[in-house]
């Protein structure tokens, strides 16, 4: 197995600025309609725009419970107000709340946080979390709103057609700074069907529907299939590369939150507890 880790040189979070294009880097060499039919399947994922006071951002969440939305820690700083967008219906957020060990610093993994919506969303089922804790080597279906374009190209900016893509990685490798702490990060590479070589970490053979997310990602879920049922058990955290230049092309790599690491603190937080959680600003 490539053992590569210096991929933090070139460190991006998956957000991007709103009013900019829309999902997640293909093979070149397959249909896009592909990898938007696979999206469609997913209507509980939802597209979300934040406030902050000097700029609005967008990305992508998951619906976990009929008025909670999960995302990513960094998707909630600073902001002020916040909606959420499931098909056509666009809900405003009430509050939200980062994990508590949430500091800005994508590789600590603790970028997760979760936003309450001011009613119940209508016809949509929500989505069931991975309770285990083996993620590696499965296949993950990265969904979400981020920009599109190719592994040769890279995130493309002109590719602006506001629509939720999806698409599949081996889940290869988990990272942690602290070898002695359970990692709550794993990771996926873009693997290249034309140079194998591009490939940081496990086979670098691609999958069929092979992607990375973009940003616009930020905050999207991963699932992966067990026993026939889909289960949530990553949230888009960052882009990350080895030459410098993080654009989501071949050879990139994808960071995630792992949910299995944070399924006590999402339960307090659904229950009413406080969860260790901060931020929890109101919307407005």
């Amino acid at each position: 197995m490539k053992t590569r880790k210096h991929f933090a040189i070139a460190l991006v979070v998956m957000v991007m600025a709103a009013g900019t294009a829309l999902a997640g880097t293909i093979r070149h060499d397959r249909d896009d309609n592909d990898y938007l039919t696979l999206g469609a399947g997913y209507d509980n994922v939802g597209f979300i725009v934040v406030n902050t006071p000097t700029a609005s951002y967008r990305g992508s969440g998951t619906l976990i419970a009929p008025n909670w939305v999960l995302t990513a820690g960094h998707m909630v700083d600073n902001i002020t107000s916040s909606t959420v967008t499931f098909g056509s219906t666009e809900y405003t957020a009430e509050s939200w709340k980062a994990h508590s060990k949430w500091s800005g610093d994508l590789l600590n993994g603790n970028d997760i946080a979760l936003i309450k919506l001011t009613e119940d969303v209508d016809g949509i089922g929500v989505a069931q979390r991975y309770t285990g804790s083996d993620e590696l080597g499965r296949i993950g279906t990265a969904v979400g709103y981020g920009i599109s374009g190719t592994g040769l190209s890279g995130a493309d900016t002109d590719a602006d057609d506001d629509r939720l893509r999806a698409g599949e990685n081996v889940i290869d490798a988990y990272y942690g700074r602290n070898r002695k702490k359970t990692p709550k990060i794993f990771l996926s590479d873009f693997d290249n069907p034309n140079n194998p070589g591009d490939s940081a970490y496990g086979d670098d053979a691609p999958l069929d529907l092979e992607y990375l997310i973009a940003p616009g990602d930020s905050g999207g879920p991963v699932f992966i299939d067990i026993g026939g049922e889909s289960l949530l058990a990553g949230v888009n955290s960052f882009g990350a590369s080895f030459d410098g230049i993080t654009n989501s092309d071949y050879g990139d790599v994808s960071g995630h939150t792992r949910v299995s690491q944070f399924n006590s603190w999402i339960d307090d937080i659904l229950a009413g507890g406080g969860g260790g959680g901060k931020g929890g600003g109101r919307g407005g």
